[in-house]
């Protein structure tokens, strides 16, 4: 019988959450951490496709997930004075078909953390250190605190903070796709939008605005390509002045976005990053979902390979009996092709965005047909192994 049971999990998003369901479905003890004071509500968007769908139903979800999608019923690409130049609807718009359905960030954590009532959560917790020994693993918490536990798993996404601690340097990169960057964050719906994006992409950078469910509410996003060096990639008002600074000029609504930005709640900036390893294991660590191999915003698949990516690694210590070097090797041999698959989709697409020139009706078409016939054969480019 498996010595292996008690088992931290740092980071509360898509990754940490379902990593901690499975386990404790599988009979290990979970612990989950989170750095921040609570679940952030609200985020972008996350599309559940393929065999992440699979997934969900395993886990008894799917039909929650589908009453709290969102409901975007019309896509539209404009140019810089406003004048439409292509619609879709929603749904060939964001690159969905069939079963596959969207749900912002936040209302799918939300729907995560009622299937792992019974594992401990803490929120407000990070740790200073980590020691790996023969036997266990022995934490060091930032409020001193000093505990043992037989594994860890790093679900603490791209800025990972136990990937720093755990491996060295040389053992992973961190690719900036394009030399791209996006911002999102929420703004008051000013142009009175109904279930309805609209998207203007001009001279490498993009604007779009979306209204959802909540009609006073607008959903904003930025993109663009750089060679800007940043300092502190963290600082958020080095962040909105670099946004002020590039999209001054842009035209359409942006100036009246940069006005509104300051007083929007949930700022959030960063590159569009892949990161890439070898192994996602090392020692009795292991790393789940963007920590370990994110393929990109742009991809649409981060939250697909989140979900796979956890489903994998707590059925292998299953079927390992607990045997984490059995475990380990075996989740990083089943899961690379896939993680590489959804890379290159993550770099085309990332190539594929950002055009020079305005998009026109054919551009925009000949790009949503490639990308939904890409996205269909690689969200399903693995087959789910049977654990139960």
């Amino acid at each position: 019988m498996s010595t292996i049971k008690k088992i931290l999990v740092i980071g509360a998003g898509i990754a940490g959450t379902a990593v901690c369901y499975w386990l404790r479905r599988f009979g290990f003890y979970p612990v989950l951490i989170e750095k921040s004071a609570c679940i952030r509500k609200g985020g972008q968007g996350l599309d559940i496709r393929g065999v992440a769908i699979d997934i969900v139903k395993k886990m008894v979800i799917y039909e929650q997930i589908c009453k709290m999608r969102t409901q975007v019923e019309c896509g539209r690409y404009v140019d810089v004075v406003g004048k439409t130049l292509h619609e879709e609807k929603g749904e060939k718009f964001a690159f969905r078909q069939d079963e596959d359905v969207e749900i912002l960030r936040g209302d799918l954590i939300e729907i995560l953390m009622k299937t792992i009532d019974d594992v401990p959560c803490h929120f407000n917790q990070s740790i200073d250190s980590i020691e790996q020994n023969d036997d266990d693993v022995i934490v060091y918490f930032k409020d001193a605190r000093v505990e043992h536990y037989d594994l860890i798993i790093g679900a603490d996404g791209i800025h990972s903070s136990i990937r720093r601690m755990v491996f060295d340097k040389d053992e992973y990169r961190l690719v900036n796709l394009a030399e791209a960057y996006f911002s999102i964050f929420s703004i008051p719906n000013y142009l009175n939008l109904s279930h309805t994006e609209v998207q203007c992409e001009t001279n490498e950078k993009l604007v779009s605005i979306t209204s959802d469910k909540d009609p006073k509410t607008a959903q904003v996003a930025f993109m663009f390509r750089s060679q800007h060096v940043w300092n502190n990639l963290r600082d958020e008002h080095e962040q909105m002045q670099f946004l002020r600074d590039i999209f001054h000029d842009f035209g359409w609504e942006a100036q009246k976005i940069l006005e509104l930005m300051p007083n929007s709640h949930d700022f959030y900036f960063d590159s569009v990053t892949q990161v890439k390893m070898r192994s996602w294991t090392k020692g009795q660590v292991a790393l789940v979902g963007d920590a370990s191999y994110s393929a990109s915003p742009l991809s649409g698949q981060g939250n697909n390979l989140a979900l796979v990516g956890a489903y994998i690694l707590a059925g292998e210590l299953k079927a390992a009996e607990g045997n984490y070097r059995l475990a380990f090797n075996r989740y990083n041999e089943l899961l690379h092709p896939f993680v590489e698959a959804n890379q290159q989709l993550g770099a085309w697409v990332s190539e594929s965005f950002l055009v020079p020139d305005a998009v026109s009706k054919e551009v925009a078409e000949e790009r949503s047909n490639r990308i939904l016939q890409k996205v269909q054969i690689i969200s399903n480019a693995i087959k789910l192994p049977e654990y139960e």
